[in-house]
């Protein structure tokens, strides 16, 4: 896993992200929003019902991860 993702799942931990419905180089456990290294792009994701859904491709790690935190944060269901 890139080390971006790592310290992405420790700052989502910091805001109170509930980690259930965020995957972070994988699925989440039932449905949730998804950060995915493709190696030849980063998807980003609503992953739901086995289907990915608002799906969105950068070139650019960094962006990929700007766009993936705002997202989250955004939806104040994600956290506790």
């Amino acid at each position: 896993m890139r080390e971006e993702f790592v310290e992405l799942k420790k700052y989502l931990a910091r805001k109170g992200v509930y980690k259930n419905i965020i995957g972070i180089d994988e699925l989440p456990m039932m449905e949730g929003y998804c950060i995915y290294d493709a190696r030849s792009e980063i998807e980003v994701f609503y992953y739901e019902r086995g289907q990915k859904m608002d799906n969105k491709s950068f070139q650019s790690v960094t962006e990929a991860i700007s766009y993936f935190k705002n997202w989250v944060l955004t939806d104040p269901t994600t956290r506790k």
